[in-house]
């Protein structure tokens, strides 16, 4: 008896290399939709350290102003949303808020302290430009659009308590900002800011790609009262206090 050896016929060749493909296809997607999200929880937790770190600024000063020696550093202005021209509204803004020497207490409130010693924003010396990971946005709560605003992280002039200040909607750029007596300093209008010390907390929205309408959207939190880098919180996906996520 003559054993015939038979091979593969064309239509089989076809279905298996069309099985591998679809197979190698899942895979693949697979493997992307896992290195997307793990660059998007990349962006929400490196946007998180970054404010924690401006609060770590602000109790652990360095001073990095040359001719400014007078002044004390008092705290972080960070401002996000500034239109720089290109409608690239991403880059944030981190300066330090320098005054003149307290040399008493006056018993005001903090903003009123830091108005009282012309503390400005100092126009020389380091400013960190900051952008968010991987191409995430960050955003209102309200709406698909860049948060424009600042957070105000200051200690009082005498008493050295830490207080969070916000101001949601109005861009506050600080090349737009009147100088003071001295050049070196450029005044910040503190009425723009929440004076409420103890319940001032603000939601940003992180968005995964900018410019594309998601649900996902992760929520950092500055939570109300914050007086060091714990108050910054990122909210779990499925968290109720999510202000992120629109609900139906």
């Amino acid at each position: 008896m003559i054993n015939k050896k038979r091979g593969f016929t064309m239509i089989e060749v076809a279905l298996f290399l069309a099985i591998t493909g679809l197979l190698f296809a899942g895979v693949m997607v697979g493997v992307q939709n896992s290195i997307f999200q793990q660059r998007f929880n990349d962006s929400v937790q490196n946007f998180a350290e970054f404010l924690r770190t401006a609060y770590s600024g602000v109790t652990n000063v360095q001073n990095t102003h040359g001719g400014v020696s007078d002044y004390a550093i008092y705290g972080k202005l960070i401002t996000f949303g500034i239109e720089k021209g290109n409608g690239d509204r991403n880059l944030i803004y981190s300066y330090d808020v320098i005054g003149k020497v307290a040399d008493n207490d006056d018993g005001g409130t903090t903003l009123d302290a830091l108005q009282n010693l012309g503390a400005g924003v100092a126009k020389e010396g380091l400013t960190e430009r900051y952008s968010p990971r991987w191409g995430a946005s960050i955003e209102k709560t309200d709406e698909y659009e860049p948060f424009v605003g600042a957070v105000l992280i200051v200690r009082h002039p005498t008493t050295g308590v830490l207080r969070t200040f916000v101001e949601v909607g109005n861009e506050i750029d600080v090349n737009k900002l009147n100088t003071s007596e001295d050049s070196k300093i450029a005044l910040i209008d503190f009425r723009y800011f929440n004076t409420d010390e103890d319940k001032v907390e603000v939601d940003f929205c992180i968005n995964p790609i900018a410019g594309e309408i998601r649900n996902n959207r992760r929520d950092v939190k500055i939570a109300g009262g914050a007086t060091n880098g714990s108050g910054v919180l990122i909210i779990p996906e499925e968290a109720e206090d999510n202000n992120c996520i629109k609900k139906d």
